[in-house]
């Protein structure tokens, strides 16, 4: 039996029934390294991460844009999507960081969550592409390819077709001489009817690309119940209070009935949290917004916590 006879094999095990959702598949089947995580093992994902997931699953919207804080999984999750379509849909991918460098490390880190899972291992073929070249920034595997490359180089973006885009930190995607570089990308895509475009990042500025992509969309925010009324709401920092000189004592505080409600009950908050709408007509472009708060790691330094809203 020939070693690509071999590959359409395992390719095929690793179909779905036509409903499991992708956010099944992504827990069933992605591992986080050592490398990336210290809790590396099985990918458990967040409820509004479901939500992404459950975006790039219906195939009426082509279009997700994720505004997000800091130490909210978003990279981690695009590079659980990008697997879904080496494994699950194989198509012309391409992955985009702002600069060589950043590109680069992406390429490791996508490659070593492939080889820490254990039914996406390999699946990455190594043979030589159409240029005889076979490198760790463009790979091909059975019914597809996938490129890392950066905004910063625009001129590569036009030598590229793709089924998929995914993004990351656009706000950093500097624009040239070229144009664009999201216009760029978006227009390698113009062939293919169902395309997914997959922008994300911090945002740096007021009106810059992340924030300009949201205006956009439908404009999802998460909610969140209170524990006491039910009442579900976005968490502003402005309802974030502390005593005076004591912002250690942090706490949310429910804008429908006014309860005090500590950090330790936001793990089940954002469990039981669900994404609204906020825009209408723009059923094909998602977008959502996800504030570090939500974040269900206590890292203060990072603003994960409620307690460094001082």
């Amino acid at each position: 039996m020939s070693i690509e006879t071999v590959r359409r094999n395992a390719l095929r095990a690793l179909l779905p029934p036509a409903d499991l959702p992708l956010s099944q598949w992504v827990e069933d089947t992605v591992f986080i390294p050592s490398s990336a995580s210290a809790t590396p093992g099985r990918m458990r994902l967040w409820s509004y991460q479901r939500g992404i997931l459950d975006a790039v699953d219906d195939p009426e919207i082509e279009r997700i844009t994720a505004g997000k804080g800091a130490r909210v999984g978003f990279t981690a999750l695009g590079n659980a999507i990008v697997a879904s379509f080496v494994a699950v849909q194989p198509s012309p991918v391409l992955y985009i960081q702002p600069t060589a460098d950043d590109a680069r490390d992406s390429s490791v880190e996508f490659e070593s969550m492939m080889e820490a899972s254990p039914a996406l291992r390999g699946l990455m073929s190594d043979e030589a592409d159409e240029a005889g070249r076979s490198t760790m920034m463009a790979r091909r595997f059975a019914g597809g390819s996938l490129k890392f490359l950066a905004a910063k180089a625009p001129r590569t973006l036009r030598r590229h077709s793709a089924r998929v885009v995914f993004g990351d930190e656009i706000d950093a995607w500097e624009v040239s001489a070229e144009g664009s570089p999201i216009e760029l990308a978006t227009m390698r895509t113009l062939t293919f009817s169902n395309r997914k475009l997959i922008f994300g990042g911090t945002p740096i500025f007021d009106h810059g690309a992340v924030t300009t992509l949201y205006s956009q969309s439908d404009q999802r925010v998460f909610e969140l119940p209170c524990p006491e009324c039910g009442d579900f709401h976005e968490i502003a920092w402005q309802d974030i209070r502390w005593p005076d000189g004591k912002p250690e004592e942090a706490h949310w505080v429910c804008p429908s009935c006014g309860s005090v409600v500590h950090e330790r009950h936001k793990p089940r908050m954002v469990q039981e949290g669900r994404w609204r709408a906020i825009a209408q007509g723009q059923r094909s472009h998602a977008g959502f917004r996800v504030n570090t708060a939500l974040s269900r790691l206590t890292l203060t330094l990072l603003g994960a916590s409620w307690r460094l809203s001082s």
